[in-house]
């Protein structure tokens, strides 16, 4: 989503450092050392200058407008477009540290979709690296903490045994419901604690690695309110879509259609979002 404030501002900021060009350029001409013809040539360019900050400036009132019709849309249609939106899809639910408010607007999403959250887990900040170090040595190949994360990720949804999770759950997962080892139909990550330390980032981007392996519908879900964001780091490491107004009716269909197969990509409020809402095709 273009956002026009910050093209407005910069042409706004040439159009003041121009006035001011063109009064020091009068009071200049005044001795002698600015012809008539320069003095046009910036009349002309301010003008154009002001010209150009008029339109941006009404193509932002435009998507303004759009954006509040769409959460309009999505408020006054919700209970039609959520039911059974997700019905029998199993969700895995994976939380990074403590994620506030998101993680209840989550859980109302799916709720209100019909899904059925199967796998949940709430990882402990900061990773105890040692301690995981030492409850994997006797398995080679996972010296490194983001493999750690990519094989957990995928054992945690994935159908077969679980050997790496049943050594190092019992040190990262701080709560958990369902067991790992069985498919699931997508995924929601939520961050309410960023990752500081460089141990704790490998970990955490390993593991977002891992989900976004698997193949299946991966989600992160934030607060429009959320300061920082955590769409970078999702939309960077992984590629996976993200939903950076989960505390709005538009931001929770825009979770449900997503985990729902609809084409992947940022949605909600934020300048760098590409749309308040992806596709919309008929629920079951």
């Amino acid at each position: 989503m273009l956002d026009l404030r910050y093209h407005v501002a910069s042409l706004s900021a040439v159009f003041i450092a121009l006035i001011v060009g063109i009064l020091v350029g009068v009071g200049i001409s005044g001795r002698g050392f600015v012809d008539k013809s320069e003095r046009r040539n910036f009349q002309n360019r301010i003008a154009a200058l002001q010209s150009r900050v008029d339109q941006l400036s009404a193509q932002k009132a435009l998507l303004t407008e759009q954006g509040a019709a769409a959460q309009t849309f999505a408020q006054d249609t919700y209970p039609v477009l959520m039911h059974n939106r997700l019905a029998s899809t199993h969700i895995a639910l994976i939380v990074i540290g403590s994620p506030g408010g998101a993680g209840s607007d989550t859980k109302q999403a799916l709720s209100d979709a019909g899904a059925l959250t199967t796998l949940y887990r709430v990882i402990k900040l900061p990773i105890a690296a040692k301690s995981v170090h030492a409850a994997l040595r006797g398995s080679p190949g996972f010296r490194k903490l983001d493999t750690v994360g990519q094989e957990l990720a995928q054992e945690w949804i994935t159908p077969g045994v679980t050997p790496i999770s049943d050594k190092v759950s019992p040190i990262l997962v701080e709560e958990q419901r369902g067991s790992p080892g069985k498919p699931v139909d997508a995924v929601v990550v939520l961050e309410g604690d960023a990752p500081t330390d460089p141990q704790t980032k490998l970990f955490v981007e390993g593991l977002y690695t891992g989900l976004a392996g698997v193949g299946i519908p991966l989600v992160g879900a934030e607060k429009s309110d959320a300061a920082p964001s955590d769409v970078p780091l999702w939309r960077d490491v992984s590629g996976m879509s993200t939903v950076d107004d989960v505390d709005t009716p538009s931001g929770k269909l825009a979770l449900a259609l997503l985990l729902a197969g609809a084409p992947g990509g940022n949605f909600g409020v934020r300048p760098d979002a590409d749309a308040a809402l992806p596709r919309i095709e008929p629920g079951g």
